[in-house]
C-alpha cells in the first residue's frame, strides 16, 4: 500500500486530528466551567456532583490527552486557548441580578455541563468505532461512554432539584 494511501478502516488522519483536537477544546472548556461551579456553588445542593463531575471530566480530559499523544498527534495551543477564551466569554452573560447570583445561572450551566457531556459520549462511541484500526482498545471507550451516560444522569437530577427554586 502506498504511504499516502490509508487502509479503508483506518480514519483519515487530518480529519481524526481536528475531530480530536475540537473535543479536547470542548474539554478544556468544560474542566475551566466546572472548576468555577464547584467554587462557586458550595452552598448549594449541587456542590458534591458537581466537585465529582469535574474529577471524572478531568480524568476523560487527560485520557483523550493521552489518545492523542498515544496516536503521535499534538494538540493544538491555539485551540486550547480559543477554549479558555471561549470558557470566560460565556460567564459575561447577563442574568437579572448586578450584586448577586440569579437563581438561573447555575440552572443554565448545567445545560451547558449536560451539552457538553452529550458531545464527550459520542467522542467516546466514535473512538469504539475505530478503536480496531487505530491500535486502541474499544472497551475502554465503551465503559467511557458508559460513565458519561451516567454523568448526564447526575446532572439531570442535579437540574431537576434546582429548577425547583430558579424561577422564584
Amino acid at each position: 500500500m502506498d504511504a499516502d494511501t490509508e487502509s479503508p478502516d483506518l480514519p483519515e488522519r487530518a480529519l481524526l486530528r481536528i475531530y480530536l483536537e475540537d473535543h479536547l477544546t470542548g474539554a478544556t472548556g468544560m474542566v475551566r466551567r466546572l472548576t468555577m461551579m464547584r467554587d462557586s456553588y458550595q452552598d448549594l445542593t449541587v456542590a458534591a456532583e458537581v466537585a465529582q463531575l469535574l474529577q471524572e471530566v478531568t480524568d476523560d480530559r487527560q485520557t483523550l490527552v493521552d489518545v492523542i499523544r498515544s496516536l503521535g498527534l499534538r494538540p493544538s495551543p491555539a485551540k486550547l486557548l480559543l477554549a479558555r477564551s471561549g470558557e470566560l466569554v460565556g460567564r459575561l452573560k447577563l442574568n437579572g441580578r448586578v450584586r448577586r447570583r440569579s437563581p438561573l445561572t447555575p440552572l443554565l450551566e448545567l445545560e451547558v455541563v449536560h451539552a457538553g457531556i452529550s458531545g464527550k459520549s459520542g467522542l467516546w462511541r466514535s473512538l469504539t468505532v475505530h478503536a480496531d484500526a487505530l491500535g486502541l482498545d474499544p472497551r475502554r471507550f465503551r465503559d467511557l461512554e458508559e460513565r458519561a451516560r451516567r454523568q448526564q444522569d447526575d446532572v439531570v437530577a442535579a437540574h431537576r432539584r434546582l429548577t425547583r427554586g430558579a424561577f422564584g
